[in-house]
């Protein structure tokens, strides 16, 4: 035979609901306010003689300049290393 539960404090249980949507929905919105980082770029000229390379030496400030080339090439979406005096590249900001 069941039993049927019978809430014996009513407030007590709408308080507490309300208390732990509260927490979550503040914890939801505090990532989203301080999780995300915006990505800055510059928009650079390609000069006579720039390569690929002499571009990444100048803005690569840390880590492996090839992993830096990948990147350019990925978000210029340019499917060899061919750029031409004049193109416009964007590049990440220095952090």
């Amino acid at each position: 035979m069941k039993r049927k539960y019978v809430l014996k404090n009513k407030k007590r249980f709408i308080i507490f609901i309300l208390s732990i949507f509260c927490l979550m929905t503040s914890m939801i919105y505090s990532d989203i306010a301080y999780g995300s980082k915006v990505n800055q770029y510059l928009t650079v000229t390609v000069q006579s003689g720039d390569t690929l390379w002499s571009i990444a030496e100048r803005f690569c400030n840390h880590g492996d300049i090839r992993e830096y080339i990948y990147e350019l090439k990925q978000l210029n979406s340019l499917s060899n290393s061919e750029i031409f005096e004049g193109d416009q590249i964007k590049v990440p900001a220095k952090d």
